[in-house]
């Protein structure tokens, strides 16, 4: 089933969304949770949670990228439940170090707003970079993956990994004090 026919039954208030959700992206979601969480129970209540997310959001929303918007409600809500039981595994929090050091600080005076816009230009800097690069940061850092697994993803020693991804943190926060997002 293709993603615009799975949003017409959304759209349609149809109850077969869900399985066919579940058929199509079950296994992709499941996995993306099994990363952030160490709990198989949490995992099973990250997709419930979602699958609901899912069907109150269409409508009104209609998202252009399914896979990659019910990938991102699926993290979101595993960091959500990671964050609420204290069971979170250690790659989130080594990958959340390292990128740290190339973001801002999260406590500002206009953290939302100022987090939309740094989200928006994570995106535009990640689209300037060749596909290998962008699938090493990814990996490591929107999926969590460690960096032996991102390394054994993509073929590349683990040294490599590691130098690509250092260079692609310092690119990123040379982007970002263009953008205006960084004061280094």
């Amino acid at each position: 089933m293709t993603d615009e026919a799975l949003i017409l039954l959304y759209l349609e208030r149809d109850p077969r969304a869900i399985e066919a959700t579940r058929e199509q992206y079950g296994a992709y979601c499941a996995a993306i949770a099994r990363k952030l969480l160490s709990d198989e129970r949490d995992v099973e209540e990250c997709l419930s949670d979602c699958a609901m997310a899912v069907w109150n959001a269409i409508p009104p929303t209609v998202p252009r990228h399914f896979k990659g918007w019910l990938g991102a409600i699926v993290r979101h809500r595993a960091l959500a439940i990671g964050a609420e039981n204290g069971r979170r595994p250690p790659t989130v929090e080594e990958s959340a170090l390292e990128l740290a050091a190339a973001l801002t600080d999260p406590d500002g005076p206009h953290r939302q707003a100022e987090a939309a816009e740094l989200g928006q230009a994570i995106s535009r800097f990640l689209r300037t970079r060749k596909g290998p690069v962008r699938a090493a940061f990814l990996r490591r850092y929107w999926y969590a993956d460690s960096v032996a697994e991102t390394a054994a993803c993509l073929g590349w020693s683990v040294s490599k990994t590691k130098s690509v991804l250092y260079r692609a943190r310092n690119d990123l926060r040379n982007f970002l004090e263009q953008e205006g997002f960084w004061n280094g």
